[in-house]
């Protein structure tokens, strides 16, 4: 298998400097032009599909956030290689489930209106008002390049979702893994069940590995490279054990 084409750079996703303050996937006019094709895909699953979604998502710039109000899983599984972006998370899960409205939400990101303790957890606090307050961050802070949209407008359709995404933020099971998709916890939860709904972000931009599982009746693979979005149904697997190929595109084998 061939590199992902930054491979050369996926060791520098684990400190500090590399939390995700806004998110440049999908439209680069913030349109979320890609939804469209999302939205259509669950409208037209049939209704026990939908059921029991159990939907794993990578954190980075928490795009992912915009899927919840659509998929409306029971389980939510939210990871990253960097521990720094776990701590960014648990802030963001705090603020959104404590919070009355969307404005209230982005208010108290701006002012700071929440607990932050350990150092880790202020230095990420203070980056947040920075980019609320500035709309962008210096590399020694955080990263965000020129395509990354503000928190407000990377959150769109969740925070204009904001009552029924904090519905399924407080009422799902939630984990948070520290580790990449291939980590042997989770290939063997990938690898056993079948009702996984997966937000891939752009992983395959610097790095390329293969996934196990064993029932992809229920899989659906979701993965944006900026504006090129590619959604992949493992219905017609059904029955089938199949390797799926974390590239660009994502490829499925057969067993």
């Amino acid at each position: 298998m061939s590199l992902a084409p930054r491979a050369f750079n996926r060791n520098i996703f684990s400190n500090r400097e590399q939390v995700y303050y806004g998110t440049d996937d999908g439209s680069r006019d913030g349109s979320f032009g890609e939804f469209k094709a999302i939205t259509e895909h669950y409208t037209n699953v049939s209704a026990d599909r939908k059921e029991d979604i159990h939907m794993i998502s990578v954190i980075g710039g928490l795009y992912g956030l915009n899927l919840i109000h659509l998929w409306k899983p029971k389980k939510i599984t939210f990871f990253d290689i960097n521990p720094l972006a776990i701590i960014y998370f648990n802030l963001i899960l705090h603020v959104w489930t404590t919070s009355d409205s969307p404005e209230h939400f982005l208010e108290r990101l701006t002012n700071g209106d929440y607990e932050a303790t350990t150092e880790d957890e202020i230095f990420i606090k203070e980056n947040i008002q920075i980019v609320q307050k500035t709309g962008t961050i210096s590399a020694d802070r955080g990263a965000f390049s020129s395509h990354d949209r503000d928190l407000e407008n990377s959150w769109r359709l969740a925070l204009e979702n904001f009552d029924e995404t904090k519905k399924y933020l407080l009422e799902a099971e939630i984990t948070i893994r520290t580790e990449p998709m291939e980590g042997e916890n989770f290939k063997e939860m990938i690898r056993s069940k079948s009702h996984h709904w997966i937000y891939a972000s752009n992983i395959t931009q610097f790095h390329f590995f293969e996934l196990e599982i064993l029932e992809p009746s229920n899989v659906v693979l979701l993965q944006i490279h900026h504006e090129d979005a590619q959604l992949l149904d493992l219905a017609e697997y059904a029955g089938k054990p199949v390797i799926v190929k974390f590239e660009y595109p994502i490829r499925v084998e057969t067993k």
